[in-house]
């Protein structure tokens, strides 16, 4: 559990990314977030493909703006989200850790 809070707190501090081309999509965000380079990767280590998907699904259908959301697929650090994307990202919490569970 105390993974599930380190990834989201640097997730909700160094959200990134590069501009807008859309939302990016379910399987981009989980090919993302399951990758040792991404800040989300604390998460998703030994939670299984399923549980993977399914947080995947879990920001795709957020509150997250695209650009946000773009930020987790890039991996991008320097883009600092909106207070909009602060409160999404607490809102999606629990959907997370109950995907982790």
């Amino acid at each position: 559990m105390k993974n599930v809070a380190l990834a989201l707190a640097a997730v909700a501090l160094t959200l990134s990314a590069c501009g807008g081309g859309g939302r990016p999509s379910v399987a981009d965000i989980e090919k993302a977030i399951a990758s040792e380079d991404n800040v989300f990767n604390a998460f998703t280590t030994g939670a299984g493909d399923d549980a993977v998907a399914c947080m995947a699904e879990a920001l795709h259908d957020s509150d997250l703006s695209d650009d946000a959301l773009q930020a987790i697929v890039d991996g991008d650090e320097g883009y600092e989200g909106s207070s909009d994307d602060e409160k999404a990202i607490e809102g999606v919490t629990a959907d997370l850790v109950a995907c982790a569970t």
